[in-house]
């Protein structure tokens, strides 16, 4: 039951069908990025699964392991952001509980060691979007802080695009 829930979260979340892959995910869901010690709630993770449709986002997965309500494996992210800055892929350890009902109550996000730096691949196009495009720049990375929302991700991918276009 566990891995055709999990399965059917993934479908709607690379669909994009933000409702549909809310529902999947209990009240008290938390997303853990454990190398950061960060976590965020339900309602913060809908500027998350937002982000990613602003961006064309897809997630794969391999190597799945279910034990109990636990599923565990090695997941490849993808998305126009990361290929417009020369970032082919990022790959993180990611394991996902449930509940008894079958929603999804924590998620945590380990990335792999040698990932590439998104603030070191980007670090080009924001030099030549201040000096091209400085108002943009500010309403999307405002002092240098990343804001993960869908309409963020769009600015953010026709704001590279226009500088991949001038390179």
């Amino acid at each position: 039951m566990i891995k055709k829930r999990f399965e059917a979260y993934m479908k709607a979340v690379n669909d994009h069908d933000i409702e549909k892959a809310l529902t999947f995910l209990s009240e008290n869901f938390k997303l853990t990025f454990t190398d950061y010690d960060f976590s965020i709630d339900k309602k913060g993770f809908v500027d998350v699964l937002g982000w990613d449709k602003g961006v064309n986002g897809r997630i794969s997965w391999k190597g799945l392991e279910v034990e109990g309500y636990s599923i565990k494996g090695r997941f490849t992210e993808q998305n126009d952001f990361f290929r417009l800055i020369g970032i082919d892929e990022l790959q993180a350890i990611m394991v996902y509980w449930f509940n008894t009902p079958g929603l999804i109550v924590k998620q945590a996000y380990t990335p792999l060691s040698g990932q590439p730096s998104l603030r070191e691949k980007l670090q080009p196009a924001v030099e030549w979007a201040k000096e091209n495009r400085p108002e943009e720049l500010e309403a999307v990375y405002p002092q240098g802080q990343m804001q993960y929302n869908q309409e963020m991700g769009e600015r953010w991918v026709a704001l590279l695009r226009e500088w991949k276009a001038a390179a």
